[in-house]
C-alpha cells in the first residue's frame, strides 16, 4: 500500500481534474508538480501575491486534495498529491 492509498477516494485527484481547475489554481498546481515541492515564499513569488493570500489559496487546494503539506523542520513545504489513475470499482463476483 502506498502513502497515497491512505487518503479517502474523494480526495484522490488526477491530472484531468487539475485541468478543470480555474486558471490561477491550475497554473500553481502544474508549477508545483514540476518543482516537486516548494515553500510558501516560493509559491508566493510565483503567484505574485503576499504570503497570507498565497497560504489561503494553498489551504483551499489542500482541502480539495490537490496539494499536500510537508512539515520539514522550520519551513513548511507543499507538494502536489495526484493519483496516477483512478482504480476501477469492480464487483467481487465476476
Amino acid at each position: 500500500m502506498s502513502e497515497f492509498d491512505a487518503f479517502p477516494p474523494e480526495l484522490q485527484r488526477t491530472m484531468p481534474e487539475v485541468l478543470t481547475l480555474p486558471d490561477e489554481s491550475r497554473t500553481l498546481v502544474t508549477w508545483l508538480l514540476r518543482q516537486g515541492e516548494a515553500s510558501l515564499s516560493e509559491v508566493a513569488a510565483l503567484v505574485e501575491q503576499d504570503e497570507a493570500t498565497t497560504r489561503a489559496r494553498l489551504a483551499e487546494l489542500v482541502a480539495q486534495g490537490f496539494v499536500q503539506v510537508l512539515d520539514e523542520g522550520e519551513e513548511t513545504r507543499y507538494r502536489v498529491r495526484l493519483a496516477y489513475r483512478r482504480r476501477r470499482q469492480l464487483p467481487l463476483d465476476l
